[in-house]
């Protein structure tokens, strides 16, 4: 994925696409394409020209999931029983960490559930 963002930051995309996804007319201008590489007609688009119809729902549902992982790492007591109560406390915190509620801030420690405590004890 890191390398996917460094290639659009820096390399010019190609569109080709010579069909609307929507209709699956031939594309003609104005025409509208999305990094997803989805193209559309302008008046297939309607008002939401600002993100693809097609992915949209899958991008909400996976913005949607992170807030709510986001809630719950606030949940400081319900993170440090998963922790506590799992056989292998570290998977937990990979899980946390794999779905990025829990992040590396730039002074070396750890922003999440308990950010600024430390804790020498950790029980596992």
């Amino acid at each position: 994925m890191r390398k996917e963002i460094q290639d659009l930051r820096t390399n010019a995309r190609i569109f080709q696409l010579s069909k609307c996804t929507a209709c699956t007319f031939t594309l003609d201008l104005p025409a509208v394409h999305f990094m997803c590489m989805h193209s559309f007609h302008l008046r297939c688009l309607g008002d939401n020209e600002k993100e693809c119809p097609e992915c949209a729902p899958e991008y909400r549902s996976v913005l949607e999931m992170k807030r709510n992982l986001e809630q719950n790492s606030k949940d400081q007591d319900r993170f440090f029983n998963q922790v506590k109560s799992s056989k292998d406390g570290f998977s937990v915190i990979a899980e946390y960490f794999g779905k990025g509620i829990i992040s590396k801030i730039s002074n070396g420690s750890t922003s999440g559930p308990r950010s600024g405590t430390a804790s020498s004890s950790s029980g596992f």
